[in-house]
């Protein structure tokens, strides 16, 4: 199928009905994926164990005769919402589908072009569940074949959920009301004028949409699940959800507190951080290095763009967040050594967001996040400690500055990835590109560090690797040691060990968009890629051996805050704010 883009929108032209364009949508309440034919292949309750829908086939069929496999067909993609346009010869049908962002159902509409006797048959044979269905037009359910055929003259409506008939129905009368709110949502985002091509916009409103639609509210429980497809049970990462939220500050900044609030709950009474925070608020994976440093971030971040400093006295647990900002980084500052670098022990240490890597001792990715926590810490407490602030900038400057002394490599130009003991493992890593976002390398250094992405992990530029052209490595040469990689990443060119992970290729596309350099390849790469290789929602990572992670991946949304914030620097500190 020939693919292409417009006002914010992917476009699917010249293509044959059986071919499927896989979409992944979400909403408060579930998950589920279009698959271009009018069917849908998941459908995932939120919190509920295991995917209600493997598979539903549609199947249109106009005057008795079923619409033929390789008929013409056009799809469109935008927001939550996938519009498909066939055409049979003198016949023509609109299949519209979409999920309402509160609600647990699939909406569909069908519109022929002329009168005639239309029927659209839904099998539900690979379901788990009972369907519950409602639609405004003649209709029957075949309790053996598990199937829906509706009969029209032209139109028809359905809603199908796993709720009730009832719910169904409520949601039918109301049809109109959530067609425009998903109409309304898609039409509401502002693309900035720094995504100039047709390509850009529609990324820049698919990475919008990637951050959105990952938002839950379920209870006490507020804030963004890592991707659709994690989501039994229900969860939030301190690492993922950082720069999710990104992309929230210019619209949503509320959805950013709410996010500060979930992961303060998972903060334990010693200040120990988990991976992530359940549902229930129990931890996902206990004690990781960079989580607490990420909620430090996130609280100075949100306060810094908003100047809500009342964040700081909501209470949670009986805890203040400005309590548990001091708990968090307190805890971690107790694995320092006295060089100020926090030492990750142990042979096999994958705590941190590159966690299939064995990576230990001082890891500079770690080491950078500490620094940026203990430089945010020192404004927070100064609005109200100044002496114990000045302690906290005294730390920041000593990390720093064993940072740049111990873990930059002069010879080869940038940062090396961890050092323990004797062993040194050299390799580049996407992660250090955080020297750069933080102000903690100098000029001279930031230069060489950016010329060294560029000419090592930009894979258009590395003949070295033979992946060919493919974005941005996340790091190049690939580990050393049998024992430092598993699962995924013990392949070279594949997830941590020389994947691409859009969310990094987006953090050096602004590393070298404010740095005066052309950031374009880092920023789009990955988008094309995905597109080519028929993923249309933003990706976990990606591989050119095949592997893929998650779709709709919520930190992937983060190219969207790139061409937010292009203009200024989104780290640098609001003077009226502190």
């Amino acid at each position: 199928m020939k693919k292409c883009f417009r006002n914010g929108k992917i476009f699917f032209v010249a293509g044959k009905l059986n071919e499927e364009v896989p979409y992944d949508v979400s909403s408060n309440e579930l998950h589920v994926c279009f698959d271009g034919k009018g069917g849908i292949t998941n459908y995932t309750v939120s919190d509920r164990s295991g995917s209600c829908v493997r598979r539903t086939v549609l199947n249109a069929f106009a005057d008795g005769r079923k619409l033929d496999a390789f008929c013409e067909k056009r799809v469109e993609l935008a927001g939550r919402m996938q519009k498909i346009l066939l055409k049979d010869g003198a016949v023509g049908i609109k299949i519209l589908q979409f999920v309402a962002p509160t609600e647990n159902a699939v909406f569909y509409e069908f519109t022929a072009n002329k009168p005639g006797d239309y029927e659209f048959v839904l099998d539900f044979s690979r379901a788990q569940y009972g369907v519950h269905y409602d639609t405004d037009v003649e209709t029957r359910y075949i309790a053996e074949n598990n199937a829906i055929h509706l009969r029209t003259r032209r139109s028809a409506l359905l809603v199908f959920s796993y709720v009730s008939e009832k719910y169904c129905a409520a949601l039918l009368s109301r049809f109109a009301a959530y067609k425009k709110q998903v109409v309304d949502e898609f039409k509401s985002v502002k693309i900035p004028a720094s995504a100039k091509s047709e390509k850009e916009r529609a990324l820049y409103v698919s990475s919008v949409f990637c951050a959105l639609e990952n938002y839950r509210e379920i209870g006490l429980f507020k804030g963004f699940s890592a991707s659709g497809h994690r989501e039994i049970p229900v969860r939030t990462y301190f690492r993922d959800s950082y720069w999710t939220v990104l992309s929230m500050y210019k619209t949503r900044p509320d959805l950013v507190r709410c996010q500060i609030l979930t992961l303060a709950r998972g903060i334990k009474e010693n200040g120990d951080c988990p991976s992530g925070v359940l549902v229930d608020f129990n931890p996902r994976v206990r004690n990781y290095y960079d989580s607490p440093c990420f909620f430090v971030l996130m609280v100075y971040d949100y306060i810094n763009r908003t100047g809500d400093r009342s964040i700081l006295s909501e209470t949670v647990n009986g805890k203040s967040v400005y309590d548990l900002c001091l708990l968090a980084v307190d805890r971690l500052s107790t694995f320092e050594d006295k060089t100020g670098l926090i030492v990750k022990s142990g042979r096999y240490n994958k705590l941190d967001w590159a966690d299939q890597i064995n990576r230990t001792g001082y890891v500079t990715y770690v080491e950078l996040l500490y620094a940026r926590a203990l430089y945010c810490l020192s404004r927070i407490v100064g609005t109200r400690d100044k002496t114990r602030a000045r302690r906290y900038r005294e730390m920041y400057q000593q990390t720093k500055n064993a940072i740049n002394t111990l873990l930059w490599d002069n010879e080869k130009g940038y940062y090396i990835n961890y050092r323990d003991g004797d062993f040194v493992e050299d390799n580049l890593s996407v992660d250090t590109i955080l020297a750069v976002l933080f102000g903690i390398s100098d000029d001279a250094a930031t230069a060489r560090l950016l010329d060294n992405v560029s000419a090592l992990l930009e894979t258009r530029n590395n003949d070295s690797q033979k992946g060919g052209d493919y974005g941005v490595m996340c790091v190049y040469p690939f580990y050393r040691g049998a024992d430092r990689c598993y699962n995924r990443s013990a392949e070279d060119y594949a997830c941590q060990n020389g994947g691409v992970w859009p969310f990094w290729s987006a953090l050096v596309a602004y590393a070298q968009k404010r740095n005066g350099r052309d950031c374009s390849y880092a920023l789009t790469s990955s988008f094309g890629w995905s597109v080519k290789h028929g993923y249309y929602t933003p990706i976990e990572h990606y591989s050119p051996l095949g592997s893929v992670g998650a779709p709709l991946y919520a930190a992937s949304g983060v190219a969207a805050w790139v061409y937010d914030w292009q203009d200024r620097d989104f780290f640098k500190e609001n003077e009226s704010v502190w």
